[in-house]
């Protein structure tokens, strides 16, 4: 299997665990409803990429930017580890990983 596909699926495994996370802790319906579509979307992205279709990379790149937007100004605000600087790490090394493989 590919290195951006890995990398993209474990993103997408951990927005969605991250969700359901936010939902147990504090009885977030929005976290489990962002984390599953957010994440779901990401791990769509992986099973394109493994089927070479350039779409994927698009949309995980598109998804990986919204969510480093959303919680970016978060991890500004109030530095937390978990989930913010986890996010918005995750959401820059899928980017460059998928950036750097497209134009290789």
């Amino acid at each position: 299997m590919d290195f951006p596909v890995i990398v993209t699926a474990i993103f997408g495994a951990f927005v969605v665990f991250g969700g359901g996370m936010g939902y147990v802790k504090a009885k977030s319906k929005a976290s489990l409803i962002a984390g599953s579509i957010t994440g779901g979307l990401l791990l769509l992205s992986a099973f394109l990429l493994s089927r070479g279709i350039t779409a994927g990379a698009i949309l995980a790149i598109v998804v990986s930017i919204l969510l480093i937007g959303q919680f970016g100004p978060s991890l500004r605000k109030k530095f937390k580890v978990m989930p913010n600087l986890l996010v918005v790490i995750l959401g820059f090394i899928t980017i460059g990983t998928l950036v750097f493989s497209f134009f290789r």
